[in-house]
Formats: C-alpha cells, structure tokens, sequence
C-alpha cells in the first residue's frame, strides 16, 4: 500500500472534524475488510492522504435490546451479531444475515456499519486504478458504466442509477435532462417529455434544427454503433410542443407584482423573458426589428431554420403572457435610463450583429456575410451566373456560400485562416457545403480586394502558418511570400461579428471590456443597478444552444434580484426534473406506471438498446432538389421518435449493492443512526439506501442501528445465493418479515438484494400475500410480482429464475 496517515479518534465527532480536515482525502476504517482490500488492490481513484481510525472510539460496539428496540452499536462484529442470544431468539434473519457474511475470519474483524458501507463488488470498479488501462467508470468519476454492455453477469436486473449527470447533459450547453425526457417517450408520455424539456430549453422546435448537437459527439452509444439521434428526438418533441402548446403551455398562477424588460430577441431574449415570465414577473421584449427572434429570424437560412417554426414559437411565448414591442430601438425609440425607470429589472440581450472590419483597402465594396442572408432571405439578393469568394471559416461564412450556390452562384470559394480541422463551422454544415459544391481554401487569409474600374474582380490571399499563438491567443501569422488569387464578383466578408454597443452612449453608460458588455460573471450584473447582461453582447458569438442557456441562467439571477429564491431553476438536470413550475407543469424523472415494480429511483431503458442497431433514417432533400425556402431534411416521425428514444441507453451504474446486513435490517424496519458535522439524523434503511447505493455524506459516520421489535408471531427468512457457500457475495439475497395471523398473512415486508443498485422492497409482492394464506400459488404469485419489473441485462437473466426461486423458498419456507 501507499504511505497514508493514520488518525486514532476517541469520539465520533473527532472523526468527522478529521474526515473534514483532510478535504475529503480521508477515509474512515472500522473492521477494515473492505477499505484495506481497496488501498492494496490500488482500485481508488484518488488515494486517501489519511485513515481515520473509528475502532478506537469506545461503546460503539453493543449489541442490546432497549426496551422496545435492538440497538446495535455500528463497531459491533459481525461475529458478535451471528452469536448474540437476544439477536438468534427475537431477530433471526439478522444473526442469519451476520452468519452467512464471508468467512469466520472476515466476520471477526468486519462490522455491522462497515457492512451497510462497504464499496461495490463490480469488477470494472475494482480494476486497480494505479496501473495502466484505467478503467474511469461512472463510480471513479468516469463518463460511463462498462458493465451495461460488457461482462455483467452478476449486476442489476432492475435497472441502473444515476451517479452523475450522463455526458450527453455534461455536453450540452443547456445542461438539457436529455435521458429523463427519452424515458418519459418510451413510457409513451410525450407531454411529460416535453415539460422536462422546456425546463432547461424553451426553443426545442428551433434547436432541433440548428444545434450542433455536442451531446451527440458524447453519447455512450457511439462506442458501441451509433449515438442516438438527439437532434432529430429534440426536433420531433419541439414541433410537438407548437402543435399541443395550449395543452402544455398556460400564464404562472400566481404574479409577483414585478415587471422586467428584456432587449433583445433573440435566443438569450426568449429563455429569460420564458424562464422570469415562469416566475411570475411581467416581461416585455424590446427589439428594434419588424419581427421578433433576432438572429434566428434574419441570420439562419430557412433552409436550416424554416421562419414559420420561429414564428409559431414566438406565439407560444405569448400564449406564456410574454409582450412583445417591436420597431423598437434602444437608444433611439426608448433609452436605458426610461426602461431603468418604468421596470423593476432590464436585460440586455442585444446580441452581436455588427460585421466586423479587418481594414482592407475597398473593403467597402465588399458584402458584409449577414446583410447578404438577410437580404437573400427578403428575395433581395443575385447571384446567378457569378463568382463568389466567401472570406471566413464560421458558421456563417459556410451558411452564405451554400446560399450563393443555391442562388444559382457559377462558383463558390470559401476561404479561412484557419485549416479545415480548426474551422469554428460545425463539421456536418462543412461536409453540406463540399456536398454542394462550395470550394474551401483553408490556410488562407485576405492580403488585397481586387479591383478594376470601380467594381470588384477578385481578392490576392496570403498563406496563414497559425491563428493562434502559444498562448491561445487570436494572432494570425503568414508566410507573405506564398500569396495566391481568386477571380470573384462578388466577396462576401463572414469574418464574425462584434456587438453593437452604441445604445449605451458615448462615454458608455455601461462599463465594457474588448467591445463587450462587461459583467458579474456570477450574477450577470452590469455596474448599473438592476440592469443585466448575457449571450452574445457578454460572451461574444456563440450557438444558440449557448445562449439559451445564457439567457435561462440571467432569468435565475434577475429573478433573485427580484426577491424571487429560486423561482428560476439553473441547478443540475437531476434537480430541475424535480422542480415546479407555474409555466411549464414538471413531472418526476423517471415515473413508472400504477403497478410498475421497478422503484423510481432505478433507471429503465428499453432492453433492445443492448442490442446493436442503426439510426432511423431522416430523409434529405438531394442536391438538386435544395432551395433558400424549403427546409432540407424531413424529421423523425413519431414512430421513429420512439425507436430512438429506446436506443438511448439511459446512462447509469448497474452495480449491485452487495451488503447482506441491509436486506435483514430492511426487511424488519430498522434504522441507521447517521453522525455528521451538522448533528445527528436517524434516517430508515430503506431510505438510507437510495439510488447511489447508500445515502451518506463523505463527513458522515454511521454510529448505531436500531431495530424495532417485530410484531408477535411474525415469521423471519433470510436467503442467500452463491456460488461459494462460505466466501462469496451473494448472486441474490431475499429476506422477509410476515406477520401472520389464524394462517393469513396480515402484514408483509419483501426485501431483495443483490440484484439492483441498492436493496429494496418488493411491494408488489407484499400485496400478492396480505390476506392469504401461504399456499404454493400464493407464494408462486408473489415470486412473479417480484420481478414484475425486471430489465435484466444480456449476461445476467438468469439472476431472474434465481430471484423468483428465492422468493418462493423464503415464503413457503417460513417456519
């Protein structure tokens, strides 16, 4: 083992100021069995600088009947337990339980809270962590469980649970609860699925469309064949929520009095003025165009972004009771200092829309990249026959050369500074543009605008070694003496855009930094009080996705500004699916139909999703057949909508919880008193097991367990399956409770173990014996309700026969 320090502390509190002290670098020993194994075999990720030794505090290890109750101290062995005589007459499945841990040498040294405590058996999480070929799973901070599709023949047939976010949220921008809502569809609740959806994301019919879809790139299935199709998911529910937003979407009950203005329309514009308008404020929209959505409405081809789906969401935004003013300009039609006035709080969306200049000499006989989609989008634009040069390697720049080829341009050339690989363009829109026909010269910056009797005839390019310098920095360099030129008609200049900040006056009422509006980066508060910032006029051009999530995180904190708590949810998915909201009624993750088995806190995915398969195809426009005004691909259906959503692995641990202490305690209502820096809790087994595996703090020690006497006459088994009757962790373990009364079962608790994530009740199968007798059907019928849920996985169904066997047995062989 590695050097570590080890800590002797007297008192349970001592522990915890010692656990504190190391930062979370400390670990807590009690028998060792468990923690010693895991410093030897190296399986941590992080080795812990510290052991805290918990055998030295003293009368923690009793074991004693108080009154009504068994009071176990957490330091008492399990040795001790198997023996005790009060435990063998009043509490047998826990001698049973204690008895059938291991081997005697193990049950002398290891303890009844080290048991409830003890680290996953799962070989994946075991592998030693020191060496080479790190296995980073979920429980070692990893973005993925091995064991879903690798060797899982011991792992849960209920489903996995949540560690931590699944890298598809971790890679959104928009932190979007991408697997909660792919569960609500496959359950068939598609008005659930698009309630957790607008929780982080109030545009999905538009970024459906136009986000690069990063979570996508990140999906756990593309290393198994293909990722799930997000993006066309996404769209589907998006156009569903238009189609059904009356049904969806309705004003919040209550108004908190409170009025805000929002600048700009655009993404950022909408998710705040959606997300305040849920928190019951008054808001106004500002924007200076005829029509409302900014970027997505003048800049974004239709052929991308048909202008019908924005329209069609900005009434739902109304629906939402959101007032839009527009031909509404600030600094002109209305000032900062009038909206401070009439408004409790101002948000300043005002995105980036001014081109920005390199200072070429003729510049100006060039066409700036979003005039010329604006205008090509009004029908204003020609380019029929000529020879366009398109200078700039973004999104933009791509999304004008597909448009002057689709205007009947004879050649189209797009050239950037930056190489292909380096291109801030989203790949799939590159690949669409070299489809179409649009020529690329990467590594190419503009040197000279050529020119012949007053009309451009082409532009002279210079070689670009870097863009960047070592220290990431923009700071192009050139090799001036490789130089080539391009014959052009027309040059369109896409080199990015800079935020129009004229509104603000001269000196500006707002400080800025780098022609931004500067910022609280926490609060997203400008230096004038009640008036905010966010999306492109802080952080420069971004996606949309971005600066939705921009705008929803400005909501939360305007929100605040306003007395408003947490109104406005910006906490992680697994939070926000849990949330209320006045606007956009939430349901839980991951609820089940009446009569499910599976708990809620264990994830179910459709079993096929183990099984390899392809995309469902969307269908796409050919080449020829592509124009500026009709979209290119038809979506999902909802057929196929569905046949996504059951790809999607439902990302989580499918590790077994391997503790046999936990099935007895549960199954006789025990509870675990839990120490910790903020006092002392008592908290039930069934509920100190949660979805992780076990409910307990990294500063929090486990001190005693308390068992309440059974009813008289109630019957107690405890069943346990291995391979190796005397070493190993159980395949499956089942303990149950019955209280029985004239030969009827009155009363029954139904605990399995080791066949999901944490123990748990089989409540289905309780109801199947309460007020019968213990017959073979009846014991047969409850077996079945057992496993009513199960999802085995493709290694471990026969975990199934073994659950339902033991079910049976301990019910029929209740003495």
């Amino acid at each position: 083992m590695k050097t570590f320090q080890h800590r002797n502390a007297k008192t349970y509190r001592e522990a915890i100021k010692l656990l504190q002290g190391y930062g979370g670098k400390a670990r807590a020993i009690a028998g060792g069995t468990d923690l010693l194994g895991a410093l030897k075999d190296k399986i941590l990720p992080d080795y812990p600088q510290a052991v805290i030794n918990l055998k030295s505090i003293p009368g923690m290890d009793h074991v004693k009947e108080n009154g009504r109750s068994l009071k176990i101290g957490a330091l008492a062995r399990l040795a001790d337990v198997a023996v005790s005589p009060v435990v063998k007459t009043r509490f047998p499945i826990l001698a049973e339980a204690a008895h059938a841990v291991a081997t005697p040498q193990v049950r002398n040294m290891a303890t009844i809270g080290g048991n409830l405590c003890q680290d996953t058996r799962c070989w994946y999480y075991r592998y030693p962590h020191q060496v080479g070929g790190r296995i980073f799973c979920y429980l070692k901070g990893g973005k993925g469980c091995y064991a879903l599709n690798g060797e899982n023949q011991y792992h849960s047939i209920f489903g996995g649970c949540r560690i931590a976010d699944p890298p598809c949220t971790q890679a959104c921008p928009g932190t979007i609860n991408i697997a909660a809502y792919l569960d609500r569809i496959r359950e068939g609740d598609l008005p659930g699925a698009a309630r957790i959806l607008l929780m982080n994301n109030p545009i999905p019919a538009v970024t459906g469309r136009v986000c690069p879809h990063w979570c996508e790139q990140d999906c756990n299935r593309k290393d198994f064949d293909l990722s799930v199709s997000i993006w066309g998911v996404e769209r589907f529910m998006g156009d569903y929520i238009l189609d059904h937003s009356a049904e969806i979407v309705r004003p919040p009950e209550k108004q908190s009095g409170k009025k805000v203005a929002v600048v700009g329309s655009g993404p950022a514009g909408l998710a705040a003025a959606c997300y305040l308008r849920m928190a019951g404020h008054s808001v106004t929209v500002f924007d200076k165009m005829p029509e409302a959505g900014g970027f997505l409405t003048y800049a974004i081809p239709a052929y991308r972004l048909p202008k019908d789906v924005v329209k069609r969401t900005i009434e739902v935004f109304k629906l939402a009771g959101v007032e839009f003013k527009l031909n509404t300009e600030l600094g002109k039609d209305v000032t900062l200092d009038g909206l401070r006035k009439a408004y409790d709080a101002v948000f300043l969306a005002t995105g980036a829309w001014r081109q920005r200049s390199i200072g070429l000499a003729e510049e100006h006989l060039t066409k700036p990249g979003l005039e010329f989609l604006r205008n090509a989008s009004a029908g204003l634009e020609h380019a029929a026959g000529k020879k366009v040069l398109v200078i700039g390697g973004g999104n933009v720049a791509v999304d004008v050369g597909i448009t002057a080829k689709r205007l009947g341009a004879a050649e189209v050339t797009l050239a950037c500074l930056e190489c292909q690989a380096e291109m801030p363009a989203f790949p799939s829109e590159i690949e669409q543009a070299i489809e179409e026909g649009v020529k690329f010269k990467p590594s190419w910056g503009p040197a000279r605008v050529l020119v012949s009797h007053g009309e451009v005839t082409g532009m002279e390019l210079v070689c670009c070694t870097s863009v960047f310098d070592k220290e990431g920095r923009f700071n192009p360099s050139y090799d001036t003496s490789l130089r080539t030129t391009v014959e052009a008609d027309i040059i369109i200049m896409a080199v990015g855009q800079a935020a129009d900040l004229s509104y603000l006056g001269s000196p500006p009422a707002l400080k800025t930094e780098r022609g931004l509006v500067a910022v609280n980066l926490q609060t997203l508060e400008t230096g004038l009080t009640g008036v905010f910032a966010g999306g492109e006029v802080v952080i420069g051009p971004s996606s949309v996705i971005a600066s939705v999530a921009a705008g929803r995180r400005a909501a939360a904190a305007i929100n605040q500004y306003l007395g408003g708590g947490a109104g406005v949810a910006q906490a992680a998915p697994q939070a926000v699916a849990q949330a209320s909201s006045p606007v956009f009624a939430v349901v839980r993750q991951a609820s089940l139909p009446v009569g499910a088995e599976l708990p809620p806190q264990f994830l179910k995915f459709n079993p096929s999703c183990l099984t390899h398969s392809d995309h469902v195809p969307q269908p796409k426009l050919p080449v020829s057949g592509r124009g500026i005004a009709i979209e290119d691909m038809a979506g999902l259906d909802s057929a196929g909508t569905e046949t996504e959503a059951g790809r999607c692995f439902n990302c989580g641990c499918v590790a077994v919880n391997p503790s046999d202490m936990a099935v007895a305690l549960m199954a006789l209502g025990a509870k675990v008193r839990v120490a910790g820096p903020e006092g002392m809790r008592t908290v039930a087994v069934e509920d100190f097991f949660a979805a992780t595996g076990r409910e307990l703090k990294p500063d929090e020690i486990v001190t005693e367990i308390q068992v309440p006497s059974p009813p008289p006459g109630s019957r107690q088994v405890f069943e346990k399956f291995r391979v190796r009757e005397s070493v190993d962790f159980p395949i499956v373990s089942v303990a149950c409770v019955l209280n029985m009364k004239d030969g009827v079962c009155k009363d029954a608790r139904i605990v399995l173990g080791a066949v999901a994530p944490a123990p748990f009740r089989a409540r289905a199968a309780e109801q199947a014996v309460k007020g019968k007798p213990l017959a073979e059907d009846t014991a047969a019928a409850a077996a079945e309700a057992a496993l009513s849920g199960a999802l085995p996985l493709l290694k471990n169904q026969y975990k199934v026969q073994i659950t339902r066997t033991l079910v049976k047995r301990a019910l029929l062989g209740a003495p």
